[in-house]
């Protein structure tokens, strides 16, 4: 009798354990089924300021998960699991946009580059140039991980004619194809669309047959087509055909000039006669010959007639003005920009500290400067013909920063006739028309993704604040100072 009470106790026993075991193992797999528990963050009397509100002194705003749920002048009501930040005193700002960038121009820095740009509150990027299979892998990452990488918005490789300038040879790196048959650019159009960009890019050697195949294939796809004009193409011409924007206002210069006519009939015998060069040489060997020169014959009256056709087309530009006025800033000479090589990768900021050192020891050329000068009067000429500009950097080129390189461009656009707001504009929400994603990022209204920087200064008073960054919000994840200083010093 007593055996059996035993038994039939361990029997009892050994259910409970069981029922216990599944009850709380249970719970904790259902658990694990769960989303994550959704916080808030409420930025309390804070200045918004965003392109299309423009100032807002003393609002509130409360994020909840990754979105904007309120944004108000009175009181929000405090929910559970909320971080609450005192805005007084700082200024709030839609995330930013750097609208030209390399991720894989440099080998070795594209890991570094995501960090550096969160930690600059960059929390979007428009990749321009490099080969499909080395940069989708990193638009796949974006994607999946969006609380610790800024968006990316990508174009593939460069579509370039022949010679092809980015062929990979000595000096140029290979972000390039080069296309020698309708057939051949139409197939690479279809396998860049299947493969998920969100843009194309044109570049300099393509002839105009070849330039106007890639824009109605581009057309099918309903990818927006940007470039330097090819150097066999008339500024007009290309606008005309639909070039959806231009990048450093390349060759631009050529169609301004009074001799833009026999400066392109020999720009097209030049390329027929360096067929067989290299491109990046033959390309040098057009802009030596002919850039001084139409700075020095730039035509007012031809000017505005090539503006207004940008204009009238809707041709966005991307003057990458930090870029182009190099030989005058001579950035890699400057102290304390030479103290943000501090968080690229070791073995580039010793190449960079290397060539910046070499590069001070040389005079800027005569077509530098001019160049720099040049783009500099045409950022008001812009701006007064109503032609929409977003700021890009082509970072790393030029030994500009990744992160840091987007705050110098806000400063160079309002040095050359930009007002704060519209620079601010130019990297928040005009990007995002660019891509037709303005109602869900861009500025700071309900319902909008939360990617957000706080500033502990008024940018509108002086642009260069934009760098004093306090905290940064991307796809809802709160960054503090601290954490933005442990992303730039990761690398």
């Amino acid at each position: 009798m007593i055996t059996n009470i035993k038994s039939v106790f361990r029997i009892t026993y050994l259910y409970i354990i069981i029922l216990l075991i599944f009850i709380f193992g249970g719970c904790n797999y259902i658990g694990s089924k769960k989303k994550k528990e959704v916080h808030s963050i409420l930025f309390e009397s804070v200045n918004v300021i965003d392109a299309k509100s423009g100032v807002r002194a003393n609002f509130n705003v409360l994020v909840t998960g990754n979105k904007i749920i309120e944004v108000s002048g009175n009181s929000i009501e405090i929910p559970l699991n909320c971080k609450v930040v005192d805005g007084k005193g700082k200024y709030l700002i839609p995330g930013l946009w750097d609208s030209h960038v390399h991720v894989t121009f440099i080998p070795g820095l594209e890991r570094a580059m995501f960090p550096l740009f969160l930690g600059n509150g960059i929390t979007s990027i428009r990749d321009t140039g490099g080969l499909i299979n080395e940069i989708l892998p990193w638009k796949e990452k974006s994607q999946k991980e969006p609380e610790i990488s800024p968006r990316l918005f990508i174009s593939g490789p460069l579509l370039d004619g022949h010679p092809n300038v980015y062929d990979g040879s000595p000096g140029m790196p290979e972000i390039s194809v080069g296309l020698n048959s309708k057939e051949e650019a139409i197939a690479m159009v279809n396998s860049l669309a299947a493969a998920g960009v969100d843009l194309l890019k044109s570049y300099e050697m393509l002839s105009p047959e070849m330039f106007k195949t890639i824009l109605a294939a581009a057309k099918k796809h309903n990818l927006p087509l940007t470039g330097h004009v090819p150097l066999s193409i008339d500024v007009i011409e290309a606008s005309d055909a639909g070039l959806r924007s231009m990048e450093h206002l390349r060759n631009l210069e050529m169609s301004c000039s009074s001799d833009f006519d026999s400066l392109l009939r020999a720009r097209k015998q030049m390329i027929a006669k360096g067929k067989d060069d290299l491109g990046g040489i033959l390309r040098s060997e057009i802009h030596l010959a002919q850039r001084m020169h139409a700075f020095n014959t730039f035509d007012e009256q031809r000017a505005s007639k090539v503006l207004a056709a940008l204009e009238r087309n809707g041709t966005w530009q991307i003057p990458t003005i930090a870029l182009s006025t190099g030989g005058i800033n001579r950035l890699y000479e400057n102290e304390d920009w030479k103290k943000t090589f501090k968080f690229l990768p070791e073995t580039i900021k010793v190449k960079w500290i290397e060539a910046a050192n070499k590069a001070s020891e040389k005079q800027s050329s005569k077509i530098s400067i001019a160049h720099g000068e040049w783009v500099l009067k045409m950022i008001k000429k812009l701006k007064d013909s109503r032609i929409k500009i977003m700021a890009g950097t082509d970072t790393p080129i030029g030994f500009l920063t990744p992160g840091f390189s987007l705050h110098k461009e806000l400063e160079m656009l309002v040095k050359g006739g930009m007002q704060p707001l519209e620079a601010i504009e130019s990297a928040t929400l005009l990007p995002a028309r660019y891509f037709n994603v303005q109602d869900s990022i861009g500025t700071i209204d309900k319902n909008m993704i939360a990617d957000l920087v706080l500033l502990d200064a008024d940018p509108l008073s002086d642009i260069t604040n934009t760098r004093k960054i306090i905290a940064v919000v991307r796809n809802g994840a709160f960054y503090n100072r601290k954490a933005l200083d442990s992303l730039l010093n990761s690398n």
